[in-house]
């Protein structure tokens, strides 16, 4: 054997007898568990709260040397409960300097940590003693010096020579309470990993957890990983390279999936600068699903301002049968100290659709400010809807009970575009014609629920213009709307379009309950009565320009109980029209040999599309009284007729009770000739009965009789009392002749 590997094996020998010597000296000098009573004398003393060791404190040197220590547990201050526990922690140290009882930590791992972390009604933290900064703790002097492997190698102080191989929390758990708030979280299978830590930086940090909550119902897993983690102590610059943090599980019932990226991000003092963040959000349920996109670009940020060169977010959103694609973007600019958010250059992009309605294109762009400190926010938006522009401004002061105040103008809405394929659009073009004689089928709709109350918390002042407004048959022009809502009260001052040739106007009110209070007062002028009434309430009766105002209200928590409530009155003038359904002039024709007859009784009348009343002028103001119409002074004229009428309505059970009395006035020779001159001051009763929606026509020959034998009575008198008036002058001339001539003849004997 040469000298040299001799030599060697005595050196090898030499050292490795030294470590064995080393090893029995450590483990007969040192004594772990002497530490156990003073520090947590020391620990009750300090913090006033309770540590103890339940396990032993143990010093193994194989594979690496450590310090062992299993079920330790930190009570509460000045209590028994628990605050924090450790199933198990081992401290793995460098052999050398624990031969001068100093302990160099190399690596951490812990094992089944559990916290408890509480803040009372008053705010406070359970643990805000523990972060106090009181006198010099006498910990450090009652156990050997603990340093880190820099600080033993290189002898650097503590703040530039900090090293840890490894740092490793597992299987642990922190629950949250907020005595204040109600709320509670918990952080369960807790990890923390990261090596190569050091006051300058870490690297392959990784950290997960599962996040539970009762309420909000949250129940998510959390997976955080930093490439590196880079702190520059002469520029003062720290860096977080590669950064993407996954939230995933469930929201409520919805499944929520939350990502963040950045690939390098920059903090200096009190600044930060990312060129890129990404942030991903998936809310997917039976439901709806939510898929949004936002990326940051040109991040900067400091105590005062976080800005965005660009801010772009890709949102597609489904629910039921409706969905929203849209694009996003925007210069961004937020002021901490005031809290106001700036989106300076807005523009919003995509389509709506909902059901089988066709996509509705969105083009806009303007500004929002949001005072966040004031709770205020507006915004000024132009562009188009649907391919037609739009206009409009906002302003909303106020986020728990908001005040909205808006301003819309539109070239047009077309709302047939979005009314859903075999659905009526209004009015009663899937009704059969009321006065077609086929009698009441008794079918009602069901009533609609009618509740505001959800409406109740509203505060708003809107305008709405619309150039132009389609809905089913209807097209109207400048189309005025102001809208406000306060205090348990929504209220329309101005409504007002040009549409059915005329002009409608009206104003109303409503109070938002369950069981609202309507009332509304109504401006009609000129408007085609016929096409208005058949596209709304599906009555086909009257032609006409008409003119209509008054004033109604009505209560009620559906339909039919607002119906029945309908109080008020209405003026109504028809100019120029028809009454569909019956010919009078043909029925008075018809019923001469009835009433000549003396035949009492009624006799219908056939009713048909066909046949009409012509009139030039139609008056009658109706009274209604909880859900009955009455009329007494109804006047319709015509070069051929006379006609009055009185009645009412019942809107409860829909039956209608009217009385018409005809005159036939014109004695011009024509059409009828001598018959109509026999007619002429006829009245002939014509009385309506039934339902609203099929009303029977009959002649109350009774009441004709009456009526009309009185006048040919009166006429006998007249035409008497004409013949005693012929007859007396006859006479008088006559005796008048005989006495000129008796005095003619005495004359002429006296000469």
């Amino acid at each position: 054997m040469d000298k040299i590997t001799k030599y060697s094996l005595y050196s090898v020998g030499a050292v490795v007898a030294l470590i064995a010597g080393g090893a029995v000296y450590v483990t007969a000098t040192f004594d772990a568990n002497s530490l156990k009573p003073r520090l947590e004398s020391l620990v009750k003393a300090e913090k006033q709260r309770t540590l103890k060791f339940n396990g032993p404190l143990s010093l193994s040197l194989f594979p690496k040397p450590g310090i062992t220590v299993s079920d330790v547990s930190l009570s509460e201050r000045n209590s028994d409960t628990q605050f924090a526990h450790v199933t198990d922690a081992r401290l793995v140290m460098q052999f050398w300097p624990l031969l001068s009882k100093k302990i160099v930590i190399d690596e951490v791992d812990v094992q089944g940590a559990t916290i408890n972390l509480l803040r009372n009604k008053s705010g406070q933290y359970n643990f805000a003693d523990l972060m106090e900064n009181g006198k010099k703790s006498a910990i450090k002097e009652t156990i050997p010096e603990i340093a880190t492997d820099s600080e033993t190698t290189t002898g650097a102080s503590p703040a530039t020579g900090f090293r840890l191989s490894q740092f490793n929390i597992a299987k642990s758990s922190i629950k949250y309470v907020d005595q204040q708030s109600g709320q509670q979280l918990t952080l369960s299978d807790l990890s923390l990993f990261g090596d190569g830590i050091t006051v300058a930086g870490a690297e392959h940090i990784d950290f997960s957890s599962r996040l539970q909550s009762p309420s909000p119902a949250l129940d998510l897993r959390i997976n955080t990983k930093l490439d590196r983690l880079n702190f520059d102590q002469k520029s003062g610059q720290l860096l977080l390279d590669g950064l993407h943090n996954v939230v995933d599980g469930k929201a409520d019932k919805d499944a929520l999936k939350l990502t963040l990226t950045a690939p390098k991000l920059f903090i200096k003092d009190n600044a930060a600068t990312a060129d890129t963040m990404v942030i991903s959000a998936l809310l997917s349920g039976a439901a709806r699903k939510v898929d949004a996109n936002f990326k940051l670009d040109g991040v900067s940020g400091d105590s005062q301002q976080i800005k965005a060169r660009a801010l772009k977010l890709d949102l597609t959103a489904n629910q039921a049968d409706q969905a929203v694609k849209m694009a996003v973007n925007s210069p961004v600019n937020f002021k901490l100290a005031t809290q106001t958010l700036n989106l300076a250059q807005l523009a919003i992009r995509g389509d709506v659709t909902s059901g089988e309605m066709k996509a509705v294109p969105v083009d806009l762009s303007g500004k929002l400010n949001a005072d966040l400190k004031a709770q205020q926010v507006n915004t000024v938006m132009k562009g188009s809807l649907d391919h037609n522009t739009l206009d409009f401004s906002a302003d909303i002061k106020g986020f728990k009970n908001p005040f909205i105040r808006f301003d819309v103008k539109a070239q047009s809405l077309d709302l047939n575009r979005y009314m859903t394929t075999g659905k009526s659009a209004g009015g009663s073009s899937n009704k059969t014609d009321a006065g077609a004689g086929t009698g009441d089928t008794g079918t009602k709709a069901p009533a609609t629920k009618v509740d505001l109350s959800g409406l109740n918390a509203l505060n708003m002042d809107g305008q709405l213009s619309l150039g132009q407004l389609k809905y089913a048959a209807v097209n109207a022009r400048d189309v005025r709307l102001a809208v406000k809502a306060q205090k348990g009260l929504l209220s329309v001052p101005t409504l007002s379009l040009k549409a059915f040739g005329g002009a409608i106007a009206a104003s109303g009110t409503a109070t938002t309950t369950s069981s609202p209070r309507i009332t509304v007062k109504p401006d009609i002028t000129g408007v085609d009565i016929y096409a208005l009434l058949k596209q709304f309430a599906g009555f086909e009766k009257i032609e006409g320009k008409a003119t209509v105002n008054g004033s109604l209200a009505m209560q009620g928590g559906d339909t039919t109980a607002l119906k029945n409530s309908l109080t008020g009155n209405l003026n109504t003038r028809v100019d120029d029209g028809a009454w569909r359904g019956i010919n009078i002039a043909k029925t008075i024709r018809e019923a001469k040999a009835a009433i000549s007859g003396l035949k009492g009784g009624e006799q219908s009348v056939t009713t048909s599309n066909v046949e009409k009343t012509d009139f030039t002028e139609l008056t009658a103001s109706i009274l209604f009284n909880q859900g009955v119409a009455t009329n007494k002074d109804l006047a319709m004229k015509s070069p051929l007729l006379r006609v009055s009428g009185e009645g009412d309505v019942n809107l409860k059970t829909d039956k209608i009770n009217y009385l018409l009395k005809a005159v036939l006035v014109d004695t011009s020779k024509g059409q009828m000739g001598k018959e109509r001159d026999q007619l002429h001051g006829v009245t002939v009763p014509i009385r309506i009965k039934g339902s609203t929606s099929a009303p029977k026509y009959s002649l109350d020959l009774t009441a004709a009789i009456k009526e009309n034998a009185g006048a040919e009575l009166e006429a006998k008198k007249q035409e008497v009392k004409q013949k005693l008036e012929e007859k007396k002058q006859e006479a008088q001339q006559k005796l008048e002749q005989k006495a000129g001539d008796a005095l003619s003849e005495g004359l002429k004997k006296l000469f």
